[in-house]
């Protein structure tokens, strides 16, 4: 008999439409691992995107940790082409009347000129020394701070080119170029910085024997003492001069047109003289604390829209409780910002409305600070006070509590040992002057500095961590080890880990489920083939014996 290489071929039966249908059914488990898979998946992927929004709220709050985004000063100059200023801290705010009568500048020289950049000048040693020169007593004096520079020219770099490049690369506080001015190529020298004390002269051994004639090497000393020709080779292009000005009536003179040491926290730069005031008023910049306070607003309502939304009907993450806790911790943390201070975040004109949507009053917030020109540093910012002069409050860090602690200094500081003391009562780690408190105490890392001579008991110190601090370490714990959000993606990805995995051993208990079946229906159609061979022979025989009995 002809062996049956397709199932239903010698039956008739529809076998591939019976397995098929059995396949199905027992493959119900499988598409159900699969469907619970694919919402794991989203679930870990919305997951993904709060994790991203409070990534986001972090960095708009680490934004107001920092006071000069707190305090973000801007200064306006009556005349920005005579002087510009910017400052970085509150000290500086204020009106200031500047007349600038000198601008700082470098010195500079030109050699006189040869032929090619290929030229030969010479062989020796330049000695370039910066120091400032009189004029009215024709004296120069080095500049103690910076030691002589004493360059070798030989054979291998006498020419122009080379001699150019051998005083770039001596960092001697000067720069060398050439400039080609229509009639041939001059060494121009020029101070690095500017400054009457970076002036600078060149004193040349020449390989000729004289060191002051305008030939050889020496056609490139200068001495601003000496007579032209005689060792005072080159052309003066520029001094070094100081900058001189007068700040509120009070005549400065320093060495730069930079000038950032004048008033404290106050940057001026010097662009031109004038004889006429130039006024530049320093003040809070309120537009930019409000565009830092609104980026803050922002990334606070994308967070709060994605938890918010995770909690209604029909959504990926209804049934789960981790939304809501953290919406309720977000908005504890909000609500108890600026305690310590009686303070709440509405005193600055941030509102909430029904839904939970923060928004910004401007008019309400420029009252406030108005009335209180500290009170957004006080909602958002660490603060420190100590009840006693003699101590300093340095920071703290994200393990000090909110809290008034008492300090206490058995070893005075002299100057020269380690201050010993408690904070708290508790024994404080010391380096030099300051104390900083003991770990496992709730104060810390509170770092205080104690005035030399000082001992006993000094009084307290109370420490505020503000909503940034606060805020900040709340969202960093959420992605440390056992951390919400940690925990929770780590659930998530364990449960798909495990769903895969067991998709895995249904799909080979289906592939050999399906085996068996295939053997089996190929059996019976076997059987059943054979079954109606057999019936078709004795039908056949039973036709032909009746028909022989007739």
């Amino acid at each position: 008999m002809t062996p049956i290489t397709s199932a239903g071929i010698g039956s008739g039966l529809d076998v591939e439409g019976i397995i098929s249908k059995l396949m199905a059914a027992e493959s119900i488990p499988l598409n159900t691992i699969k469907t619970d898979t694919q919402t794991t998946q989203t679930k870990l992927s919305i997951y993904g995107i709060i994790k991203s929004s409070f990534d986001g709220l972090q960095t708009a709050t680490d934004a107001l940790k920092n006071l000069s985004n707190i305090y973000p000063l801007t200064a306006t100059s009556s005349n920005s082409s005579v002087v510009t200023g910017s400052a970085t801290s509150a000290n500086a705010k204020g009106s200031y009347s500047l007349t600038v009568q000198q601008l700082a500048q470098k010195q500079s020289v030109a050699a006189s000129s040869v032929a090619t950049t290929d030229t030969a000048i010479g062989t020796g040693t330049l000695t370039i020394t910066l120091g400032s020169y009189d004029a009215t007593g024709n004296t120069f004096t080095a500049n103690s701070s910076a030691t002589p520079v004493s360059i070798t020219i030989d054979s291998s770099n006498q020419t122009l080119s080379g001699v150019k490049d051998a005083i770039n690369n001596a960092n001697a506080g000067v720069t060398a170029s050439i400039i080609n001015d229509g009639t041939g190529n001059r060494l121009v020298l020029t101070s690095n910085t500017t400054g009457a004390v970076n002036g600078f002269k060149v004193d040349v051994a020449d390989s000729d024997g004289n060191n002051t004639d305008t030939s050889g090497l020496s056609m490139l000393s200068y001495d601003p003492t000496a007579a032209a020709g005689s060792g005072k080779n080159q052309t003066s292009l520029a001094s070094a001069q100081d900058a001189q000005f007068t700040l509120n009536n009070i005549a400065i003179t320093k060495p730069t047109n930079n000038v950032t040491d004048a008033v404290s926290g106050l940057t001026l730069n010097l662009l031109s003289t004038t004889t006429t005031p130039v006024t530049l008023n320093v003040g809070l910049d309120s537009t930019a604390l409000q565009g830092t306070l609104n980026k803050f607003i922002a990334a606070y309502n994308q967070i709060q829209g994605n938890l918010t939304d995770q909690q209604q009907k029909g959504a990926t993450l209804v049934n789960d409780t981790t939304p809501s806790q953290l919406e309720l911790t977000l908005r504890n943390t909000l609500r108890n910002s600026g305690s310590t201070y009686g303070l709440t975040l509405a005193d600055i004109g941030i509102n909430f409305d029904k839904t939970g949507v923060m928004s910004l009053d401007s008019a309400k917030l420029n009252s406030a600070i108005a009335t209180d020109p500290k009170i957004v540093e006080k909602i958002f910012a660490d603060t420190g006070t100590t009840s006693d002069s003699r101590v300093s409050y340095n920071g703290g860090t994200s393990l000090t509590q909110t809290g008034t602690y008492a300090v206490n200094v058995s070893t005075a500081y002299n100057g020269t040992n380690t201050v010993a003391g408690t904070i708290n009562g508790a024994s404080a780690n010391a380096i030099g002057n300051v104390l900083t408190g003991a770990t496992g105490d709730a104060s810390e890392g509170l770092s205080l500095t104690i005035a030399s001579g000082a001992s006993g008991s000094l009084g307290t110190v109370t420490y505020n961590k503000g909503l940034a601090s606060t805020l900040s370490d709340w969202i960093t714990s959420l992605n440390a080890p056992g951390g919400s959000l940690v925990s929770r993606t780590d659930g998530l990805n364990a449960k798909i880990k495990s769903l895969n995995d067991d998709a895995s051993k249904l799909s080979d208990r289906l592939t050999t489920i399906e085996a068996n079946y295939r053997q089996q229906f190929t059996a019976l159609d076997t059987l059943m083939a054979s079954m109606q061979a057999t019936s078709t022979y004795l039908t056949q025989q039973l036709s032909a014996l009746a028909a022989n009995t007739k």
